[in-house]
């Protein structure tokens, strides 16, 4: 199925993945309308491209959102958020606004504007509760430990209830840990960004308790694939769909694999109190529902993106 000159929409452009799911959209000749509350669209080159268009606005307005003109796109990614952990206890009405009523937002002036195309949230890792050496399933146990996870849990809640009220589709993409990135440049992004700055910058990688935390690491070229290309598939409509990957292994390991890169060294570190009770555990993602509705090789791997790193 060629999607070329499909219409996607993109909120929340200026973030990371906004930004390399824009890269991949224009790669592959979508027409693409960039959503963010900056002024302007802050990558130059992709700005410059002909089926690039850019609107200022702030989705937690009404009024704002209501400007947008969502019945025109066929696919439209709701990517802007407020992401973090231990802040959300402080800054919960923060929280709740940019990731609730923004989602919210969007949702109301959608069935206002009658618009059909094809709705993408991306939900997260911490809506599960972690089980050691388990792959979890679209349908295993969920638990909030963070604002941000409530919210996540809560925006999808809020996708199935307007799609059963409204008949609005949408589909539901599980991120486990990303990591890469499309657009020029060494940069990644998330918890394998964060080790390989320690490691050039310090020649430490520090680890809270003993690193035995396993996860499903993703590439982000294979993030965007998928998104770009699974809501375009009926049997996606209205399901939650696992991202998964070719690795899964332990923080440990990880730190290990960049710290040889950059010749550096792994030290522990006791957990903090609040931190350890926010802590997911083991987090590896099942994606046989994923490959049931769309057969996909991923094409990346975690180490060789490291070997290939300077």
């Amino acid at each position: 199925m060629s999607l070329e000159n499909s219409k996607a929409i993109v909120f929340g452009a200026n973030g990371f993945l906004g930004q390399n799911l824009i890269y991949w959209l224009l790669e592959n000749k979508f027409e693409v309308l960039a959503v963010d509350r900056s002024d302007s669209f802050t990558n130059t080159n992709l700005s410059e491209n002909e089926n690039f268009s850019f609107i200022e606005a702030d989705l937690t307005i009404k009024e704002e959102v209501e400007d947008i003109p969502m019945e025109s796109a066929d696919v439209l990614y709701i990517l802007a958020a407020l992401t973090g952990t231990k802040v959300g206890f402080e800054e919960y009405s923060s929280f709740v606004i940019a990731n609730e009523i923004l989602l919210l937002n969007i949702l109301n002036t959608y069935r206002e504007k009658k618009a059909k195309g094809r709705l993408v949230f991306p939900s997260s890792r911490l809506v599960y509760k972690g089980k050691k050496d388990v792959l979890l399933k679209e349908d295993s146990e969920k638990e909030a430990k963070t604002v941000y996870a409530a919210n996540k849990i809560a925006g999808e809640l809020y996708l199935s209830c307007w799609a059963n009220a409204f008949d609005i589709p949408y589909t539901i993409f599980r991120i486990c840990v990303p990591y890469g990135q499309l657009l020029p440049g060494e940069y990644s992004f998330g918890t394998l960004g964060f080790m390989i700055n320690q490691a050039k910058e310090k020649g430490i990688i520090t680890l809270y308790g003993d690193g035995s935390q396993n996860r499903t690491f993703s590439h982000v070229s294979d993030i965007c694939e998928l998104l770009g290309n699974v809501p375009f598939s009926k049997e996606s409509l209205n399901k939650v769909i696992n991202i998964g990957s070719n690795d899964n292994f332990k923080l440990l390991k990880l730190a290990k694999l960049i710290a040889i890169k950059y010749n550096a060294t792994v030290k522990f570190k006791e957990w903090p109190k609040l931190d350890l009770l926010i802590e997911s555990g083991d987090t590896m993602f099942d994606d046989e529902l994923l490959q049931s509705i769309y057969s996909y090789t991923y094409k990346r791997n975690i180490e060789a993106f490291i070997d290939q790193l300077s």
